[in-house]
């Protein structure tokens, strides 16, 4: 800014351009830096600069460029910057008010609040450039500068003060904000190397290097004043780098894409508080006719049995027996590499229902009046394994020949208390809680809960159950916990009906032998038909019968405490998530049974789907008794177990999917993308894919059936085995987590589509089978919708059906029984969207829907492994 013609001898003629190099880097990496700033802030909704920093900043290039530069190359540069800071200003109208939902106030405000600054800045470094270049007066002149043509007038010390502060400020206040934020947002490494590299350039060491050449018009460089404000700048920068690279490893991105504070230790069990960020209890309201579920305290027994057996039901005998062998050396360890010692007492590999009991802790020893123990629960994990039933067996008879601890324990159950009758009236704050209004009346998905992660769009067990409100559950299930669940839903008061897996009768009547000699009151076993090709029950359901309402619940969880983010170490977060669909029924205003003829097609599938299990008459008329109507514009999707020999076309598996994709009026497809997160893969190739891209589109699979390019329209998201190596729960909590070498390394395999799934919780292994699907109809409409159930990518989950020889197509043949949801995405939010001619909605359209739990667009694999079920 300040002109040199003539130097002082001493003074090397250079120094001219090496300022002119040392500013130039400091303006390009300034220049950068804000580019850089604006583009990452609206990648996560918020603003990068702090307030006042921005406003400080601004406020400085236009005095600058309007009254205190001389030359028009000075002035150009100054404009551009006050044109490139736009781009900042507009993330802090735009997202400002993200940031400060603890004040709102202020956050409505906050374009008001910012212009206030600015014009406050403005005059004030108005009022100190005039009073610094004071024609009559200047302040500080030396002798060697010239400005308008008046010697000794100094800008570049007036440029260097003003400079200094307004550095000091931003890099104090920037680590001050990143740390009171707890993410990354508006921050990257880059933008970081930028700023710090042109300050350095740009203050310390273009004005250090003027200092050193000519000493007697820079020495304001080496006042004290000018020391402090320098070193502290570049530390706080240094420890904004510091902090940056820390929250960076623990953030959550939100399916809007807003980054939010994670858990800062593993033991951290706090939820997000009312004056936390707003974004991290979006549970608040997801539409206006649902209300957030209350936190209630969530029971957390002191052992918990976990199944490391794939659900996975493409999986051969071989493997289920390796499975088998290698339970013990899972089990010696909860988490590889992030596990102690304590943890291999939580693991149990396969136990059997009459394994010995677990021992009285101390919170037990508290909490309980009378100095007998308590009953022990019968502990299911469904299974078909011969080999480990076997060992089970012998195991219970050489305990038989022993002397039982059992026996007492059995009788303080028959005199401890009576089991409740299913003619028993609920209490009065039963009967006023469920008088309230439906909380889910048109249906809603959310994520399981996460130990020491924020809350958001979840929900807990206990929330989902509602224990206190129901009277009768009937619960399908692959694995179990009993000892978890009787915790949550005491036998004593609720009647339950559970629905698991076993194949063979002897097995079935043992596991029923074995839950009468527990003496559990009020819990029956229903196994349905498992004969012939029928391989597994998979499907997961839950059917809450309460005095006003039916709570179906369809999860992608198990029941177990694992699959319900709540381990049993204290140390230890959340290690697997999954998700949930649930709605509210209202009982019938006449208290009748309903007719077939009334229900919709949701209902007409459910009922459908509950006959074919062979469930009780009066299972299906206490469902009948409640209103379907506001399940219109929803699909319950079943895979029926067993062959399907019918010449007409089947209501279950990819066929039933079809159908309830035409009910919906989602069909008449011109194009779609689908994206599938699976914790299961089985021997997936073109046939299977093309079935699948058919049935989302609505379309029936037959014999002249064919998908060009299958491949180009399907995203199948499963984690590779580093995310399984670095997250929380490791190799020991990823047992039902499946995909074999030797499907994976078939030639019909289709690798290409493989994503890397990373849940938006860092760390945390996924449960989840989600099927999202959008696109564009043929009349030019976007839709989406989501599929949430237990159906996994396999034939066995959706059903295999072949061309015969004869031209004609086989019989529809499906191992698993598998059951699910469809929820489309409101025809409200899809008009909202702004496409171009044959643009699919993005992925964000799902917001307020579904919150998306994986990182999106997920990475490629490149060289990366998917994670196997076992090695070798």
């Amino acid at each position: 800014m300040t002109h040199h013609p003539d130097l002082p001898a001493h003074v090397h003629p250079s120094i001219r351009e090496i300022n002119d190099v040392l500013l130039g880097i400091g303006g390009l990496g300034y220049t950068i830096c804000y580019v850089l700033m604006t583009r990452q802030s609206i990648r996560d909704r918020t603003y990068s600069m702090p307030l006042f920093c921005l406003a400080f900043n601004f406020a400085w290039e236009i005095v600058f460029a309007l009254f205190v530069a001389e030359y028009a190359k000075e002035k150009v540069i100054f404009t551009i910057w006050m044109v490139i800071d736009l781009g900042l200003v507009y993330s802090v109208v735009m997202y400002g008010e993200n940031e400060w939902r603890h004040a709102p106030i202020i956050g409505r405000n906050i374009g008001k609040i910012f212009t206030g600054m600015l014009a406050w800045w403005c005059l004030t470094i108005y009022a100190v450039s005039s009073w610094w270049l004071d024609p009559k007066n200047p302040v500080n002149p030396k002798e060697g500068k010239i400005y308008m043509g008046i010697d000794g007038i100094d800008t570049d010390e007036l440029g260097f003060w003003t400079a200094l502060i307004a550095q000091a400020f931003l890099s104090v206040m920037s680590l001050a904000q990143i740390m009171v934020r707890g993410n990354s947002g508006g921050s990257s490494n880059m933008i970081w190397a930028t700023r710090f590299v042109g300050s350095l350039s740009g203050l310390n060491v273009n004005y250090g290097y003027c200092w050193w050449v000519w000493p007697e018009a820079h020495g304001y460089f080496a006042h004290p004043l000018a020391i402090v404000l320098m070193i502290t700048w570049v530390l706080a920068d240094l420890g904004f780098f510091i902090v940056l690279r820390s929250v960076s490893g623990t953030e959550i991105v939100t399916a809007s894409g807003r980054k939010v504070k994670g858990s800062t230790s593993l033991s951290e069990t706090k939820m997000a508080s009312d004056d936390e960020d707003e974004d991290l209890k979006q549970a608040i309201a997801m539409s206006l006719q649902q209300s957030p579920p209350s936190a209630q305290s969530m029971s957390r027994p002191k052992n918990e049995t976990i199944d490391h057996n794939s659900d996975s039901e493409d999986i051969d005998d071989d493997v289920r027996r390796a499975i088998a062998l290698s339970l013990t050396a899972f089990g010696n360890t909860l988490t590889s590499s992030k596990g102690t010692a304590e943890a291999s007492s939580n693991m149990k590999a396969a136990p059997s229902p009459a394994s010995g009991s677990p021992q009285p802790t101390t919170s037990d020893s508290l909490s309980s009046k009378a100095s007998e123990p308590a009953p022990k629960p019968f502990n299911f994990i469904a299974m078909d394994r011969k080999a480990m039933e076997q060992a089970r067996l012998a195991r219970l008879g050489k305990r038989k020949r022993e002397q039982s601890p059992e026996r007492p324990r059995k009788q303080t159950v028959q005199t401890q208390s009576l089991p409740r009758t299913l003619t028993t009236q609920p209490t009065s704050t039963t009967k006023l809680s469920e008088s309230l209004a439906l909380q889910y009346p048109r249906g809603a998905i959310k994520r399981t809960y996460a130990k020491a992660y924020p809350r958001t769009n979840d929900i807990t067990i206990d929330e989902l159950l509602e224990a206190s409100a129901v009277n009768i559950a009937v619960i399908s299930s692959f694995m179990w916990d009993a000892e978890w669940l009787h915790k949550n839903l005491d036998p004593c008061k609720i009647k339950q009906i559970w629905i698991m897996n076993a194949k063979d009768n002897d097995v079935q009547q043992r596991w029923i032998q074995e839950m009468k000699d527990t003496n559990t009151p009020n819990l029956k076993i229903h196994f349905p038909p498992m004969g012939g090709l029928i391989q597994s029950m998979h499907s997961k359901f839950m059917l809450l019968f309460g005095t006003d309402k039916l709570r179906f619940v369809v999860p992608t969880a198990n029941m177990t405490q694992i699959d319900w983010g709540d381990p049993t170490n204290d140390w230890q977060p959340g290690v697997m998530e999954n998700s949930v669909f649930l709605i509210d029924l209202p009982r019938r205003t006449d208290g009748a049974i309903g007719k077939r003829s009334d229900l919709t097609r949701f209902g007409e599938e459910l009922i459908r789907f509950l006959e074919e299990q062979k469930l009780t008459q009066n299972v299906i008329d206490g469902v009948l008794k409640f209103d379907f109507s506001q399940t219109t514009d929803l699909a319950f999707v079943h895979s029926i177990a067993g062959v399907h020999r019918s010449p007409s076309e089947p209501h279950t598996g990819l066929s039933g999917l079809a159908k309830s994709i035409q009910a919906l009026q989602l069909d008449k497809v011109k194009e779609i993308q689908l994206d599938y997160a699976a914790s299961s893969l089985g021997a997936i190739n073109d046939g299977l894919l093309e079935r699948i891209y058919l049935a989302a589109r609505g379309e029936q699979f037959t014999t002249k059936s064919k998908v060009h390019k299958v491949r180009d329209h399907i995203k199948i998201y499963y984690p590779t085995h580093e995310t399984v190596e670095k997250s929380f729960g490791g190799f020991g909590c990823a047992g039902i987590i499946s995909l074999t070498k030797q499907n994976f390394n078939a030639s019909s395999f289709p690798r290409e589509c493989l994503r890397d799934y990373q849940s938006t919780r860092r760390d945390m292994l996924s449960h989840n089978k989600l099927l999202f699907a959008r696109g564009r109809k043929q009349d030019g409409k976007a839709f989406a919708w989501v599929y949430i159930g237990s159906a996994n990518i396999s034939e066995s989950a959706w059903g295999g059906q072949k061309v015969l020889k004869s031209g004609s197509l086989g019989s529809l043949n499906i191992r698993n029984w598998e059951c699910g949801v469809v929820m489309p995405v409101p025809p409200s939010k899809l008009e909202e969207l702004r496409l171009g001619e044959d643009e699919i909605p993005p992925m964000s359209v799902f917001e307020g829907t579904i919150e998306v739990p994986f990182v999106i667009p997920g990475a490629t694999y490149g060289n990366q492994k998917p994670w196997f079920l076992r090695f070798g």
